[in-house]
């Protein structure tokens, strides 16, 4: 084997370990954890909170978050800081999380919003969960997006 073509080969090894751990890190989500995320260039100190995991066998592992330090515009002129609870599918947060920064026990409120996502599914409703980056979904939502993309 060549020097060059031995060359080649380790960095598409080292390009395929550097995946797999990647996604090794982001599959390991555990409620409190606080993770940095790829945000809006306007927040770039908001940070997600992993709130609840729910795994369901017809929607698979969704993943209730909480975000603060947020500068949503709400239509009345004011601005909101955190939103909370928001559902998204495991591989939509693989996409937007960059690297866990903490862990707490004292988790933003999302007991109300979840229910209410639970008893859509019970009623044999699709509940909306996210498929889309986080920063994705908070755009769609402060611009009134009505049909933001939701897994089927």
């Amino acid at each position: 084997m060549t020097t060059k073509l031995k060359n080649q080969v380790r960095a598409l090894i080292g390009g395929l370990l550097m995946c797999v751990a990647g996604g090794a890190l982001a599959e390991n989500y555990e409620p409190g954890q606080v993770w940095s995320y790829k945000t809006r260039p306007q927040e770039k100190d908001s940070t997600l909170m992993v709130l609840r995991i729910d795994n369901t066998t017809k929607l698979g592992q969704v993943i209730f978050i909480g975000l603060k330090e947020l500068r949503v515009r709400h239509p009345n002129g004011n601005v909101i800081a955190t939103m909370s609870p928001l559902p998204f599918t495991k591989e939509a947060l693989d996409k937007s999380v960059v690297k866990i920064i903490g862990k707490s026990d004292d988790l933003m409120k999302f007991s109300f919003g979840y229910q209410q996502w639970k008893q859509a599914q019970f009623q044999g409703k699709k509940p909306p969960t996210y498929v889309k980056t986080v920063a994705e979904i908070v755009d769609a939502l402060e611009n009134g997006y009505i049909g933001i993309p939701q897994k089927k």
